[in-house]
C-alpha cells in the first residue's frame, strides 16, 4: 500500500510519497464520550464494539472528552490531554475543557495523519464541527466518514427543530458536508440522510457492530398474568418514556407489573414529568428507577427480566435493542428503529406509535404469556440477537466502509 504525504502539515496538490508497505490504516475518531464512560449509551456501544470486532485490521486512534454525559468531574482512572490505552486498549486522548478548542483539534489532525477521520455526530461542536472546519480549511484531501447516529431521523430532527433547521442549512451554505461519506447503520438512515443532504451524498450502509460475546440460554420463570418489564435508556423526550407510563396507567388491573427503568437523566424538566405520571399510576403497575448502568453490567441485569421495552420516537439501531434480546427479553419497541417485523420471528413487537390499541395489546398478551410459551419467545429473542451480532457481512460492511 502506498500512502500520499507530504512534509509541513499544509496539504495541497504537491506532495511526496512514502513507500508504507503493509501498514494497518489509521482511523482517527472523534466522539464526545468514550470508556470508561457509559450514561451517552449508544454511541459509545458502536465506537466499543467497532474497536474490538475490526483492531486486528486498522489502526484506531479515539479523541474524546474527559467527563462522561452530563459529569463535571473528569474521569479518575484516565490522564487527561495526553495518548493514552483505554480500558479496551484503545489509543485515546481525553481532553479536558480547556483543551476542547478548535486549535487542538488541528494540531491532533495534522499530527496523527489519519486516513480516514471518523465522526460521531451531526451537531457536537468540538468533536465534529471544529474537525470539519479544519479539515475544510487545512486538510482538504483527508478522507472523512460521519455517522449522524439517528440525528438525521424525523423523530429526532423534531426536537428543537427550528435549531436543527438552521444549523443544517449552515451545514449545507457552507459545504461542510459535500466531499464526505457518510455512514448509515441502515437503508432507512441512509434515505434520511439524502433527504437532508440531497441524494447525491455519498453513503455507505453498515450495521452497527454489536459486542461478539457467546449467547448463553437464559431459562426464566413468567407465571401468567404477571411481568416484568425493563427500560434501558437515556431519560429524555427522544426514548419516549413519559409515553410508554401513559400506557402502562391504561393496563388491565388483572395484571401484575413491575417496571424498572434504567438509563441517567439526561433532561431533569422531562423527568420530571415522568415522576408526576409515575405518582398516579394504578397499585397493579409497580415503578422503580434504578438509575443508570455500567455496560459490563447490562447483560446480568436483563436477565432478570421478561421483556424490554422502547417506545422510541427515532432509532438508528438501539444497542440495548439487541442486548435486550440477547439475554432473553423479548422486545416492545416503536416502529421507528430499524427492526421491524419481530412478531414473525417471536422475538418481540414492533408497532406504531399511533396505534394506542395495539400497544395495549402487546403489553396484554405479554402479561398473559404462560411458563412455556413464554420461554419459546425467549429463545427466539436470543437467536434473533445472535444472528444480528454474528451476522457475516457485517464486518466486511465496515471493511468497505473504510475503502
Amino acid at each position: 500500500m502506498y500512502r500520499i504525504r507530504k512534509l509541513d502539515g499544509k496539504e495541497s496538490d504537491q506532495f511526496l510519497i512514502f513507500a508504507e508497505v503493509n501498514q494497518k490504516k489509521k482511523i482517527l475518531i472523534f466522539v464526545d464520550w468514550y470508556l470508561p464512560g457509559y450514561k451517552a449509551g449508544g454511541p459509545i456501544r458502536s465506537i466499543a464494539n467497532m474497536y474490538s470486532q475490526l483492531k486486528n485490521d486498522y489502526d484506531f486512534r479515539i479523541v474524546t472528552s474527559d467527563l462522561d454525559l452530563h459529569e463535571t468531574t473528569p474521569y479518575s482512572t484516565v490522564i487527561s490531554d495526553r495518548w493514552t490505552k483505554g480500558p479496551d486498549g484503545c489509543d485515546v486522548i481525553y481532553l479536558s475543557q480547556a483543551k476542547r478548542n478548535y486549535k487542538e483539534i488541528v494540531k491532533i489532525i495534522k499530527e496523527e495523519r489519519a486516513d480516514f477521520i471518523y465522526l460521531n455526530s451531526v451537531f457536537s461542536k468540538v468533536f465534529t464541527i471544529f474537525p470539519l472546519l479544519a479539515r475544510k480549511r487545512h486538510f482538504p484531501v483527508r478522507k472523512v466518514i460521519l455517522a449522524p447516529r439517528g440525528m438525521l431521523g424525523q423523530g429526532a430532527l423534531q426536537i428543537k427543530s427550528a435549531k436543527k433547521k438552521i444549523f443544517l442549512a449552515w451545514m449545507k451554505v457552507t459545504g461542510l458536508c459535500s466531499t464526505i461519506r457518510w455512514h448509515a447503520s441502515s437503508t432507512s438512515e441512509e434515505e434520511e440522510i439524502k433527504k437532508v443532504f440531497g441524494k447525491n451524498a455519498s453513503t455507505k450502509v453498515a450495521l452497527n457492530l454489536s459486542e461478539g460475546r457467546e449467547i448463553k440460554p437464559v431459562k426464566k420463570i413468567k407465571k401468567q398474568g404477571e411481568m416484568k418489564i425493563a427500560f434501558l435508556s437515556r431519560i429524555s423526550f427522544k426514548k419516549n418514556l413519559e409515553g410508554t407510563l401513559h400506557l402502562l396507567a391504561k393496563t388491565s388491573s388483572h395484571h401484575q407489573i413491575q417496571f424498572d427503568i434504567y438509563g441517567p437523566i439526561e433532561d431533569a424538566m422531562y423527568w420530571s414529568k415522568c415522576e408526576a405520571i409515575i405518582s398516579t399510576l394504578p397499585q397493579h403497575v409497580k415503578v422503580n428507577y434504578r438509575g443508570a448502568i455500567a455496560n459490563e453490567k447490562v447483560a446480568e441485569t436483563l436477565k432478570n427480566y421478561h421483556f424490554s421495552i422502547l417506545l422510541t420516537f427515532n432509532e438508528n439501531f438501539g444497542h440495548s435493542i439487541i442486548e435486550s434480546m440477547a439475554a432473553g427479553c423479548p422486545v416492545i419497541i416503536s416502529d421507528q428503529t430499524p427492526w421491524r417485523n419481530l412478531e414473525k420471528s417471536l422475538a418481540g413487537w414492533d408497532v406504531s406509535l399511533q396505534d394506542e390499541n395495539k400497544i395495549l395489546k402487546v403489553l396484554q398478551d405479554a402479561a398473559e404469556m404462560n411458563d412455556e410459551t413464554y420461554n419459546s419467545w425467549n429463545q427466539s429473542a436470543q437467536r434473533f440477537a445472535s444472528n444480528i451480532i454474528f451476522h457475516p457481512e457485517s464486518i466486511q460492511q465496515h471493511k468497505e466502509l473504510f475503502s
